[in-house]
């Protein structure tokens, strides 16, 4: 007896500390590093601002098909094949204690610098080539710790499963700033100049799965979540107020990716559950009516000793902020009439849910991953984007059997684009067999990275480094990241 009640005592504790937790509040560097030494945190400050010097933004292909074709050339392939065959494990190194479940390759070429998210809110920072921590051994002699230089911050609050990072992604406009969205509802900004981590949105109701922006604004963003709906929101307004959320299927299948068109970022392509792959034209959907939505009633409860983390999720349960919300009825009535023709511009449906769906920097291609068991290429001319119309075909120009069969132990495999508009398209993704693959945009494997005597685990979340080719970056279940580059470039 006296074992339980002590036991339901330290619960309470917990739950009063983590009620405590500054979850909603700006957080300084100090506050997101928690117990780290001073002098960590304070290696951190110099790694950021060591990159402030130098502004960074996300390149965008120009659509012609003159330039296409110049990078399509076997030229420019062998260019990418040289390189990437020469990739080995650089540095490997554990820089979350928990699952990764997504990555952002900074754009500066000084060195490598790679974020990630982990399963519990955590965001890691590797630069993995950096010189590693000097300990002195028994017998007094330096000894310098390999994989680099990491620090981790718990940007989502509380530490549980409740606040995976979903996404992760560095500001189109402005690569000092990195964005991050968590299975708890929010969504943060964290400034290398200043150190604080803010947040940007806080939606009870809306579970986020993945985001997105246009290449020219850092406060346009584009979120799907696990209801089905997709969100447009403006960080120069009030969300509450100018937000509007759609609700994209009628069965409630999850919308696991949602991307947009760099070159006519009206242009978005949704994944979902559901199976479909959808190409959707935005202006349309700004068109369709809302409807205020019904605020649902807070849950009561008879216990008087309620922790302030349940009367925190209880109030929050009743606060729906989206009052400009259109349900499936009116985007289904709309899609079914005249004005509706051209929101839907194309739709592709698959064996099994398609987790993820990306447009590659030119704004021509689309890469797909699907459970059953394929990658899926869509070429799509600019030309045929212009008429206010269906696409006449929407079939993929290429498809790769690829094993896509993760589980539940191991995020969902997701393709990436090479995010340089200046080299052959290409991309990469993890592969079962504790490997990377790199990928041309015709389906031909152009190289895959493996070491067997280093990793044996598979690399769920692979990611390039967004201007060198060769460079890429990847992270397993447990936490563990290898940086994968050619030896003779530092």
């Amino acid at each position: 007896r006296r074992e339980a009640l002590e036991r339901e005592r330290e619960e309470e504790l917990e739950k009063a500390r983590l009620a405590k937790l500054p979850r909603h509040h700006d957080l300084d560097l100090q506050t997101l590093s928690g117990d780290a030494p001073t002098e960590e945190i304070e290696s951190l400050r110099s790694s950021f601002t060591s990159l402030l010097s130098t502004k960074y933004s996300r390149e965008v292909g120009s659509g012609t098909t003159s330039r296409d074709d110049e990078l399509k050339s076997d030229e420019k392939l062998e260019e990418v094949r040289d390189v990437a065959k020469q990739a080995k494990i650089r540095s490997r190194a554990k820089v979350t204690q928990e699952r990764i479940y997504c990555m952002a390759y900074h754009p500066t070429t000084s060195k490598d610098l790679v974020f990630f998210g982990d399963k519990y809110g955590t965001m890691g920072i590797w630069d993995p080539l950096a010189r590693g921590e000097e300990i002195v051994d028994e017998d007094g002699e330096v000894q310098v710790t390999e994989g680099g230089q990491h620090w981790t911050l718990q940007v989502h609050w509380p530490r549980t499963g409740k606040t995976s990072i979903s996404g992760m992604k560095f500001d189109p406009t402005d690569a000092h700033n990195v964005i991050t969205s968590s299975y708890d509802c929010t969504m943060r900004i964290t400034s290398f100049e200043t150190g604080i981590s803010r947040e940007i949105f806080h939606a009870p109701n809306t579970l986020i799965s993945s985001f997105d922006m246009p290449p020219e604004s850092g406060n346009e963003i584009w979120i799907s979540d696990v209801g089905g709906h997709l969100s447009h929101i403006d960080l120069r307004e009030d969300f509450r107020k100018t937000g509007r959320r759609f609700e994209m299927n009628g069965t409630g299948h999850k919308i696991g990716c949602v991307s947009i068109n760099p070159v006519s970022p009206h242009f978005l392509v949704t994944a979902s559950n559901d199976r479909t792959l959808k190409l959707w034209d935005t202006r349309k959907l700004f068109t369709l009516p809302v409807s205020e939505s019904p605020r649902p009633p807070a849950t009561a409860t008879p216990s008087t000793r309620r922790s302030k983390v349940k009367k925190e999720e209880e109030e929050e349960a009743g606060d729906d902020v989206w009052i400009n919300e259109t349900s499936f009825e009116e985007v289904e009535k709309y899609l079914g009439g005249k004005k509706g023709r051209g929101l839907l511009r194309g739709e592709h449906s698959s064996g099994a849910a398609v987790s993820a769906a990306y447009w590659d920097p030119s704004g021509r291609r689309i890469v797909s991953t699907c459970y059953d068991d394929h990658l899926r290429v869509w070429d799509i001319a600019p030309s045929s984007l212009v008429l206010d119309t269906q696409l006449p075909k929407f079939a993929p120009t290429a498809s790769i059997r690829h094993n896509c069969q993760t589980g539940r132990w191991l995020t969902i495999l997701k393709a990436q684009w090479m995010p340089s508009p200046d080299v052959f398209p290409h991309f990469v993704v993890g592969n079962m067999n504790q490997s990377l693959d790199i990928i041309g945009f015709d389906g031909q494997k152009i190289a895959n990275l493996v070491d067997r005597s280093l990793v044996t685990a598979v690399q769920a979340v692979a990611g390039c480094h967004p201007s060198r080719v060769g460079r890429y970056a990847s992270g397993n279940a447990s936490g563990r990241c290898v940086l994968w580059a050619p030896e003779d470039d530092a």
